[in-house]
């Protein structure tokens, strides 16, 4: 029988422990600490197992709430618009939600608040649009998304999806979209703005009715849809484009690379090649090489001549091998529509042309060399000389010249100068030459490879050498 230890209370045997009230408190905070969690586990779990539909029914209620600051922001959408790609958007999602498509309706409502933050981040002033026109000459007609007629089309006018843009038999037009792309759309064409399905996606796209345009992609790619075939351009390449519509689409890569596709083909273009789809056959032609481009060398770029000591001046350029003969055009347009050009010669053999030009004013000379198999190749650069009655007297002092600056047009980094000087005078923006035309007006892109603040140096320099500066600073947020 066991023995009883002292201080055993007597009738039992029962042993006694002493519990530290301070542990106690620590086992309550640890079973409140395992509480805590487990309920925010709970939460957290519940909140990522909602179902489709709750999803998209949370989103589009955060759509319609961004909206509405739009269409208080801005009043009624312009078609085309960020604002009114926002509302067809939130429309598209409300839609899918009734018919019970909830994922769809949850990306709809998605990309219509990315929409609408980019119109809220223009509210107050005229949206960037997807692009604008920077050059305007002769007959260019804008039908805007939404409306069914033409009216004459403005310099530096925002462009937006859905928008017609067509030439007259007399009109050519310089667009630049958003990510620096620039087209040159040459007289007798027609062609749609369009913008890529997604909001993230980069890169300009256009839809080609019929006629010809040039493409200049910057630091992005380019998609131009025609009825035969479609072109995906790559970045820092110079592609045109010939459509004849219903019938085939020729395309021409001067620079850099296109993929051509017609659904059952698909070719892809490099450095001076050329090939033409089918409308009706999807069939894409072999490709061509063209011949390299000529360069201008005389007479210098801006040269200008004494008309009261003759109207002959003399034109030379680079030869260039396997060329059978050159074409020459001299114009009064940069653009050189077909009412301005005054000269147009395809059968030179030599490398070097005299031409009379009796007439004041300025003019613009341009140069292509054609192969035996009658392939062109790319126009040269473009030059500019003056024929004056009484030429500008260098060295005499005077006056400087007049400088006039418009607002700068940015587009994320890329900047559009617009402005005005004396005729005669010669513009650079940060030491790059600007097109200036013969009544002082000029033009200039230029592109800011960093973000933050930045100043453009503006300069116009007279014959006499007077030169007036303007700094104008611009900001880039982001690249």
């Amino acid at each position: 029988m066991r023995r009883k230890r002292p201080g055993q209370p007597v009738g039992g045997d029962i042993d006694w422990f002493v519990i530290p009230i301070e542990r106690i408190r620590q086992w309550a905070l640890i079973a409140l600490l395992v509480l805590i969690a487990g309920g925010l586990g709970y939460y957290l779990y519940f909140r990522t197992r909602r179902s489709p539909e709750e999803k998209a029914r949370t989103e589009i209620a955060s759509a319609s709430s961004l909206y509405s600051r739009v269409s208080s922001a801005a009043g009624s959408p312009r078609p085309g618009s960020n604002a009114a790609q926002a509302r067809d958007l939130l429309a598209g999602a409300q839609g899918a939600f009734e018919t019970k498509k909830y994922d769809e309706a949850f990306r709809l409502a998605v990309e219509s608040e990315s929409y609408s933050r980019r119109a809220l981040g223009s509210a107050g002033t005229e949206e960037v649009g997807d692009a604008s026109f920077i050059f305007v000459e002769g007959d260019v007609s804008l039908q805007t998304a939404g409306r069914s007629t033409f009216e004459p089309a403005r310099q530096r006018e925002t462009l937006f999806e859905g928008d017609f843009i067509k030439t007259g038999r007399a009109g050519s037009a310089e667009i630049m979209f958003s990510d620096g792309t620039l087209y040159t759309v040459r007289p007798g064409s027609l062609f749609e703005v369009r913008r890529p399905k997604s909001s993230e996606a980069g890169g300009s796209q256009v839809k080609m009715i019929s006629g010809a345009i040039n493409v200049y992609t910057a630091a992005s790619n380019s998609t131009i849809a025609t009825d035969a075939a479609t072109a995906a351009i790559e970045k820092e390449s110079r592609v045109a484009l010939d459509v004849e519509a219903g019938e085939k689409t020729q395309v021409t890569t001067f620079r850099g690379r296109a993929t051509v596709s017609t659904g059952k083909e698909t070719v892809v273009l490099s450095d001076r090649e050329r090939a033409t789809a089918g409308a009706k056959t999807g069939i894409i032609s072999a490709k061509e090489t063209i011949p390299e481009s000529p360069q201008p060398l005389l007479p210098a770029d801006n040269r200008i001549y004494d008309l009261k000591t003759g109207d002959e001046i003399d034109l030379k350029w680079s030869a260039v091998p396997k060329a059978q003969r050159y074409r020459i055009q001299i114009s009064r347009s940069r653009l050189f529509v077909p009412d301005a050009t005054e000269v147009d010669l395809d059968n030179r053999t030599e490398d070097f042309v005299r031409v009379k030009v009796s007439r004041e004013g300025s003019y613009f000379w341009r140069v292509a060399a054609i192969d035996r198999n009658g392939n062109p190749s790319d126009w040269s650069i473009v030059r500019r000389f003056r024929m004056l009655t009484e030429p500008p007297r260098t060295g005499l002092g005077g006056p400087p010249p007049k400088l006039s600056i418009s607002a700068p047009q940015q587009m994320g980094n890329l900047f559009l100068i617009f402005g005005k000087t004396d005729p005669g005078a010669i513009v650079t923006v940060n030491a790059e030459p600007a097109d200036v035309e013969s009544d002082g007006s000029f033009k200039k892109t230029i592109t800011i490879d960093h973000e933050g603040y930045a100043t453009l140096v503006i300069k116009a320099v007279d014959a006499s050498g007077n030169e007036t500066v303007k700094p104008v600073k611009v900001f880039v947020e982001s690249l």
